[in-house]
């Protein structure tokens, strides 16, 4: 009886293994389809082809696209919350941001970081995404964008002087949003149809340049204000 029930639970594990796997199948397939087609252009049917899944499987797996995006966004916002632990530059940042995600540097972006980005203009534009304001992949992705704003703020306000912090406390915040409109902008720019022979890595440094001169002006009026 006992050797049965281990057996049993052998299966059983065996096929949770089989299920995961698949389940993971599934959302890699999704995830390059999603960053060549967008939302609109990646179908159920396409991702089944894609993955070599039957399309039953896949169904099985996720009810629907809305469904299967909304966990595909799980999928990247973990693996961005892994990646984006620790205090981290401004110059790291933008680079990341700007040279990594234009194609100029992409061994410095990940696929799971291009979704997110890309998630950001399906979820802000309407135009562009086709997502309306009660669909759920938009809903999903723009409670993740506030999560990932706050875990930003804590990590540039590790990298800026804890002085300069004390004295200005919401400078953090403010770079924090100079800094993801810059990398929204420039992500917007380099999908644009404005074909200008860029050097995106030249502009994420003289991104970092400008932000961390804003830092060096506010550490001078903490010290003004210390004296």
């Amino acid at each position: 009886m006992a050797r049965s029930t281990r057996q049993g639970e052998g299966t059983k594990g065996t096929r949770q293994a089989r299920s995961d796997r698949s389940r993971e199948q599934i959302l890699l397939a999704a995830l390059d389809l999603a960053l060549e087609h967008g939302y609109q252009g990646t179908t159920m049917a396409a991702v089944s082809a894609s993955s070599g899944l039957p399309i039953g499987s896949v169904y099985w797996h996720f009810k629907s696209k809305e469904q299967l995006f909304v966990a595909l966004l799980e999928h990247c916002h973990k693996a961005w919350t892994e990646l984006h632990s620790g205090p981290e530059g401004l110059r790291r940042k933008l680079h990341r941001g700007i040279a990594g995600l234009s194609g100029a540097d992409p061994e410095q972006y990940t696929k799971e970081e291009a979704l997110l980005k890309a998630a950001a203009v399906w979820a802000l534009s309407r135009q562009l995404g086709g997502l309306g304001e009660d669909n759920e992949v938009r809903a999903a992705y723009l409670r993740m964008r506030v999560e990932m704003f706050k875990v930003d703020v804590e990590r540039i306000t590790a990298s800026v002087p804890a002085d300069v912090v004390e004295c200005f406390p919401d400078l953090p915040t403010k770079l924090t949003v100079l800094s993801l409109a810059l990398t929204d902008g420039f992500y917007v720019h380099a999908n644009s149809d404005v074909h200008l022979e860029l050097d995106f890595a030249e502009y994420a440094d003289m991104a970092a340049r400008a932000l961390e001169g804003l830092v060096d002006d506010y550490a001078r009026r903490a010290a003004g204000k210390g004296q």
